[in-house]
């Protein structure tokens, strides 16, 4: 039987938000003839990188537009760059079709300037993402983007070293995650995801998971759940991965469950992003812009496969040894329980996974640090199985890798994951690879 003490936190809570509805839970394991939600059956397409069912007309068109804009080649004279690390989303969200994740060889490197809690990004770089092409640099240290040139000759900009800057440099890789189903978590309410964070774990499980904020509003969207909704998750890589400029579709009125505070996102989502490489601004006009919006919020979940003996067997042992105290099985939304096994906050995962970059402004907690650089969001589990290499650099090349990397506030069910008999493992892994 499943252990509902944390899933249980997430029933009986509503509020009245603006793009997002109320709390509530489920209490069954999920999986075709065991099922504790409709999602697989409901929101899942019927092939990988389908829409979700039961879109309007006009949405669909829309849908499929963003499909070809997703997968478009930015040229030059489009405004490919200047710095940029591909020329198309489908560049790095492949695998295995688009939408999906990337292989070892796209991940790109992210680096900020001094220490935890005074981080910055690399002077005059649009974010803290380094760029593989493009130069211009300012000082033989730092690129400057309102200088850069555009080149096809792939040369990242160098990183500083801390002696170049006189302070801490903190550089991680990050291996690009599926978009599938994530636009669905645009309908999970505040309160639901606020109801499962527990940052000073109270209940003395060694899982203070905690939700994450970026200018107030609370994030969904990241590997850090530093971003709150689907336009603002978009247009930062237009500009960071590709240099391809865009004005705001709804700006601020965007933000998920904006009751919450302020307007979201490390800059002003209602301003156009800029840059200097002789192609007029923006360089996405507002309807490929709002086509691509849509796709990324519509491209439906993966279908679970049908659960064998072995899976259900394994299914659970991953409840019995807590991996769903933070992997929950179930999330609740305004479109219907999301089977995608995350609960959308924020755990330390030990030091050995630990990056050293914030962003965002977490949750306060007793013990915890003001930043994020120790911890990561739950990644969904649905339709794992496809998005090898796994965690968030790739590092782990396998499921049974990735499960013994966890440490931190997943210790405790790592360990005793390795104390399983041979075949109770087998059967969690493939417990996984149906989801």
């Amino acid at each position: 039987m499943l252990n509902l003490k944390r899933i249980s936190l997430l029933g009986g809570l509503s509020a009245s938000l603006a793009l997002a509805g109320c709390g509530g839970g489920t209490d069954a394991p999920a999986g075709p003839g065991n099922t504790g939600s409709s999602a697989p059956q409901t929101l899942a397409g019927a092939n990988l990188g389908d829409p979700i069912p039961g879109l309007t007309p006009g949405e669909l068109a829309a849908y499929e537009r963003g499909r070809e804009v997703f997968s478009r080649r930015f040229k030059p004279t489009e405004g490919l760059g200047p710095f940029y690390n591909a020329t198309s989303c489908a560049s790095c969200h492949s695998t295995p079709v688009p939408g999906g994740g990337s292989q070892l060889y796209r991940n790109f490197y992210i680096c900020m300037i001094f220490p935890l809690g005074a981080q910055a990004k690399l002077t005059d770089l649009p974010s803290p993402i380094v760029p593989s092409f493009g130069s211009g640099m300012w000082g033989d240290i730092f690129p400057a983007h309102s200088t850069a040139t555009f080149t096809l000759e792939g040369e990242r900009i160098p990183i500083p070293t801390p002696a170049e800057v006189g302070s801490e440099v903190n550089t991680a890789q990050r291996n690009a995650i599926p978009i599938f189903g994530t636009g669905l978590f645009e309908f999970v309410s505040n309160a639901t995801i606020i109801a499962g964070a527990d940052p000073d774990d109270t209940d003395a499980d060694g899982i203070s998971g905690r939700y994450n904020t970026d200018s107030g509003a609370l994030g969904r969207f990241g590997v850090k759940a530093q971003v709150n909704n689907v336009e603002v998750f978009t247009r930062a890589p237009l500009q960071n991965q590709m240099g391809i400029t865009s004005n705001p579709v709804l700006g601020d009125l965007a933000t998920v469950s904006s009751s919450m505070s302020a307007i979201q996102g490390s800059t002003d989502p209602n301003d156009p992003t800029l840059d200097n490489d002789g192609v007029p601004d923006p360089e996405i006009s507002h309807e490929d812009l709002s086509d691509l919006i849509t796709f990324t919020r519509f491209i439906a979940p993966p279908a679970q496969k049908p659960f064998t003996p072995g899976a259900l067997n394994g299914q659970v042992q991953f409840d019995a040894i807590g991996c769903t105290g933070c992997h929950f099985p179930s999330i609740e939304s305004t479109k219907g329980p999301l089977d995608a096994y995350t609960d959308l906050l924020i755990h330390d995962m030990g030091p050995d996974l630990a990056d050293r970059l914030s962003f965002g402004t977490p949750q306060t907690a007793a013990l915890g640090p003001v930043h994020t650089g120790f911890e990561f969001r739950t990644q969904p589990l649905w339709g794992v199985s496809m998005s090898g290499p796994f965690l968030h650099d790739g590092r782990a090349e396998t499921l049974e890798e990735a499960i013994e990397m966890h440490a931190g506030e997943s210790q405790v069910a790592r360990d005793a994951y390795m104390a399983l008999t041979d075949l109770e493992r087998a059967e969690i892994i493939e417990f996984l690879e149906k989801l």
